[in-house]
């Protein structure tokens, strides 16, 4: 985008912004997904929404939030701060500049996220039950939002 500003002692702006774009993923019955990078994609992570339906299987699920590199070795792993229960429906918010909560506010939590994390090209972000309680019958929505950078 360029944009020209008026001649009052400004010089011209040039401002270079990546495409964002976003990606949802509603598959029903399944509590683990993986988004993969291109091979001639960079993606830098913006932020992440997960919303998880729970069966009536006993047991405490534990949201996490993964990027590995091309090979499937952990760059990094975020736990959510706080551990959902069989039978509820809850909202996680992995957002960059904020602190680590450890309890729900109105079936919410929010969730840190690095400001500078990146998937690397052929790399994956994974966000999953690290738990496994029931993967085959709760319910995981998963929409993100990232930069693409083509390399």
């Amino acid at each position: 985008m360029r944009q020209n500003i008026r001649n009052d002692n400004w010089a011209e702006v040039m401002v270079n912004v990546p495409p964002v774009s976003s990606t949802y993923d509603a598959t029903a019955n399944d509590s683990d997904k993986s988004f993969v990078a291109p091979n001639n994609k960079l993606w830098k992570l913006c932020h992440a929404h997960v919303t998880l339906v729970t069966s009536a299987a006993v047991g405490n699920r534990q949201i996490t939030i993964a990027i590995l590199d091309a090979s499937g070795n952990v760059i990094i792993d975020l736990a959510a701060g706080a551990v959902q229960a069989a039978s509820t429906t809850r909202h996680y918010a992995f957002i960059q500049g904020i602190y680590r909560e450890t309890a729900f506010v109105v079936n919410e939590l929010q969730c840190p996220l690095p400001i500078d994390a990146f998937i690397p090209p052929g790399g994956s972000l994974r966000l999953y039950d690290s738990s496994a309680i029931d993967p085959t019958a709760d319910d995981m929505t998963v929409s993100f939002q990232y930069m693409d950078f083509t390399i």
